[in-house]
């Protein structure tokens, strides 16, 4: 198992719906299960949220009466944790989906993917913080080098995306902001900076179309290994294939496909970006 293995595990498993993570409590849930289609798919539509040993069954049972079930099984490297095989649904007709659901005992969304950036809020900081403690290891995030990073500083009374442990040693992220401090992750807090420095917007998402006929509204949506989507933003665009999303390690990239050109743009909005169309 390679370092930060247990972490990617847990940052996929909540970006592909089986876990909500509450990192400033420490707390996490398992969400009740849930069937919901995928954007112009071709008909699939995806099982996420509990995986139980009776929901197992369940839809074992299901299967083999007249459930049309795909399973995909994880394609993450040997050296990360699994995560659970993606169910696809095949259906003929979106209206039967609600009793397909209703037949395994979950919720049923029409189109989580759509449904959830229309609702997305716009990025800000969270709540006001306490500083750093006097003599506490500090860390403070570079957008300008080539691989940004967080890199140790002594002093820190410059604006910015700062990393230290707190007096109960949790690491956290915060910002400094006109002279206060506030909470917030990582990734919301490097876009929060990328706005912040005015760093060219339409760099840091790339939406690509794909081909084929009927295609032009969908694509893929490419963002940097220093520039990770936001927890809500991720979930979204993992959800419009219900897989999890590939890492390019030659560009250092990670991509999303299947994406529609205005779910891309209302998570572009959210995190106060544009959509580029730049290849890389």
């Amino acid at each position: 198992m390679s370092q930060g293995a247990a972490g990617r595990w847990i940052r996929d498993c909540q970006s592909l719906g089986h876990l909500d993570v509450d990192w400033c409590s420490g707390r996490w849930s398992v969400p009740p299960g849930v069937l919901t289609r995928l954007p112009s798919a071709d008909g699939l539509a995806a099982l996420a949220g509990s995986r139980t040993t009776r929901f197992e069954e369940r839809v074992t049972c299901a299967e083999s009466e007249d459930l049309a079930l795909i399973r995909v099984p994880s394609s993450l490297p040997e050296s990360d944790i699994p995560v659970p095989d993606t169910w696809l649904v095949h259906y003929d007709e979106s209206a039967a989906l609600a009793g397909t659901a209703a037949g395994l005992g979950v919720e049923y969304s029409d189109c989580f993917a759509i449904q959830a950036s229309a609702w997305l809020p716009v990025l800000a900081p969270g709540s006001p913080a306490a500083a750093p403690a006097f003599g506490s290891a500090v860390e403070r995030y570079d957008l300008t080098a080539e691989q940004p990073a967080f890199v140790p500083v002594r002093r820190w009374d410059l604006e910015g995306l700062y990393r230290f442990r707190r007096a109960d040693h949790r690491l956290v992220c915060q910002l400094l902001r006109g002279g206060s401090w506030y909470s917030v992750s990582q990734e919301r807090g490097v876009y929060l900076e990328l706005d912040r420095q005015g760093i060219e917007p339409r760099k840091n998402l790339r939406w690509f179309q794909e081909e084929g006929q009927g295609r032009e509204r969908f694509g893929r949506l490419i963002v940097d290994w220093g520039k990770p989507l936001p927890d809500l933003q991720r979930r979204i665009a993992v959800m419009c294939t219900a897989l999890p999303p590939e890492f390019g390690s030659k560009y250092r990239t990670i991509t999303y496909r299947n994406v529609p050109r205005a779910v891309a743009e209302r998570i572009a909005m959210s995190l106060r970006q544009e959509i580029g169309d730049r290849d890389d």
